[in-house]
């Protein structure tokens, strides 16, 4: 009887084992994905964030300023957008 449950209980620990490897396997191609949209978006976040900081260092910002500046949000809310998009 004791072979039997500890034979049982062995069988039960493989079986929760196989379930939890393949549960953190799909969670883990989910979050990868999401982990480089949101690398992503950070980078253009940041490149949005410099340019701003270059443009007000003089105090003026030139015309040619202001468009990288609308270009680089532009890019940064769209990087974001994919990260919070609905698949």
């Amino acid at each position: 009887m004791y072979i039997y449950k500890l034979k049982h209980t062995i069988m039960d620990i493989e079986i929760i084992g196989y379930v939890v490897s393949v549960v953190l396997a799909l969670l883990s191609t989910f979050l990868g994905v999401r982990y480089a949209k949101v690398k992503s978006a950070f980078k253009e976040t940041k490149e949005a964030f410099v340019a701003i900081v270059d443009a007000v260092e003089d105090d003026k910002i030139s015309p040619e300023e202001q468009t990288k500046i609308v270009k680089e949000t532009k890019e940064a809310a769209t990087a974001w957008g994919l990260v919070f998009k609905k698949s």
